[in-house]
């Protein structure tokens, strides 16, 4: 056999030892997931192909994390455990090198929550609660004068709608939803509740208000 030969089933040999089936879909090295083209947690579907991205630095993340629940100036007893859990957190749901990044910039636990979610388990936004809140609002804002107007009856409807909705897809905080379920006035009232929402969450309901009264407009 000529040497040509040789190397040419060497190599062929060598890839089709490495080139064995695929991993099930949606796991690592395994294609992406029919229908929603995504991955297990942790993973990034690139090319139709799940990947795992850089690691995030959990030791970093912890402190971040562990100084939006304490503060910078709780005591070490006090706060080693709390970065010990977000650490552990951290690992076992595979934060990335990104989500990391965008937790670093976080300057509320809301906002960091929008990096990385599945750290926040909490946060998740119950639909009961969200259906209180509006109901809530629309009470306060009947109140207001004007309101029996057509035009402006349908403009509340839209807000309630979509207050309903960041509600549940933003997973508004506790603090805000508990703050305007206590209020017993009118819409000014609840204007106490602005301070109780994150800039950021803030920034997006206006965001979702102004596209939906655009639409309604057309």
């Amino acid at each position: 056999m000529g040497r040509f030969a040789l190397v040419v089933m060497v190599l062929a040999f060598g890839c089709s030892k490495g080139g064995g089936a695929r991993g099930a879909a949606g796991t690592e090295r395994g294609d992406c997931r029919t229908g929603d083209n995504k991955c297990d947690q942790g993973l990034l579907c690139l090319s139709n192909l799940c990947v795992r991205p850089p690691a995030a630095d959990c030791k970093m993340v912890s402190e971040t994390l562990a100084s939006l629940d304490l503060g910078n100036y709780a005591e070490p007893e006090e706060r080693a455990p709390v970065v010990a859990k977000y650490k552990a957190s951290c690992e076992k749901t595979y934060v990335s090198k990104e989500e990391g990044e965008c937790l670093d910039k976080a300057r509320d636990k809301w906002t960091a929550g929008q990096c990385a979610p599945r750290l926040f388990p909490e946060m998740t936004a119950k639909g009961t609660d969200c259906k209180q809140v509006s109901t809530k609002i629309e009470s306060a804002m009947k109140q207001m004068q004007g309101m029996e107007n057509p035009q402006m009856a349908q403009y509340l409807e839209t807000m309630v709608r979509v207050v309903g909705q960041s509600c549940v897809e933003d997973a508004w905080p506790d603090t805000v939803k508990q703050c305007i379920l206590m209020q017993s006035g009118g819409a000014d009232a609840m204007q106490v509740c602005n301070q109780q929402f994150p800039p950021a969450l803030q920034s997006k309901l206006q965001e979702r208000l102004q596209t939906a009264m655009r639409e309604q407009m057309k």
